[in-house]
């Protein structure tokens, strides 16, 4: 008897804690920024994306549609945190961020970029994707993307290269190997992109 009554209150305790988390995750969404997902190039992709700050985290989450069946998808998170510093090189528009910001200069970009997620289109064409960062902290003025790369079909016969399509941007520019080789059978680019601007 005794050791049901110690299996109920852990279950109660259990029970405490989920309810609280999920309380908490409510409270932090409440007033989420919210941006439309436009398309990039002739991709198609549609949809809507969030994105939620609180003192301790900072969640994204995005929901598209248009995306091609069987093909593989990257969501990566990028900030620009002081957006008047933006286009400071060679033909670029300065205060206007653009990709170039996320490389150069090579030496201090003002763009700053992480994945978030990655995904093999089911067949309905759409997804939901969201990431979760925790002690990130945005600037008043900032700018921040979620912005998604294509990456072709998916490669399931090399799981080598299907982790490059899902984990990384497959872009060589960005810092080969490891964002990118150039021996991948496909590069990555971007197809869709929510921007918000940090109030």
């Amino acid at each position: 008897m005794r050791h049901k009554s110690w299996l109920f209150g852990l279950l109660l305790l259990g029970c405490a804690f989920w309810l609280t988390a999920t309380l908490r995750a409510q409270d932090d969404c409440e007033n989420p920024l919210a941006a439309s997902v436009t398309t990039l190039g002739t991709s198609g992709i549609t949809g809507d994306a969030s994105l939620c700050i609180d003192e301790r985290a900072t969640g994204a989450s995005m929901g598209v549609q248009g995306l091609v069946p069987g093909n593989a998808y990257t969501l990566w998170f990028v900030v620009f945190d002081n957006p008047a510093n933006c286009g400071n090189y060679a033909g670029g528009t300065p205060g206007v961020c653009t990709g170039s910001d996320a490389i150069l200069p090579s030496a201090n970009p003002q763009g700053v970029f992480g994945r978030m997620n990655g995904v093999i289109a089911r067949n309905s064409g759409s997804a939901s994707l969201a990431g979760h960062f925790s002690n990130l902290r945005l600037s008043h003025g900032a700018i921040v993307w979620l912005l998604m790369f294509g990456h072709g079909p998916a490669i399931t016969t090399d799981n080598r290269e299907l982790a490059r399509q899902l984990l990384t941007p497959q872009k060589p520019a960005l810092g080969a190997p490891g964002l990118g080789a150039v021996g991948d059978t496909t590069q990555g680019g971007g197809v869709a992109l929510a921007v918000f601007n940090i109030p």
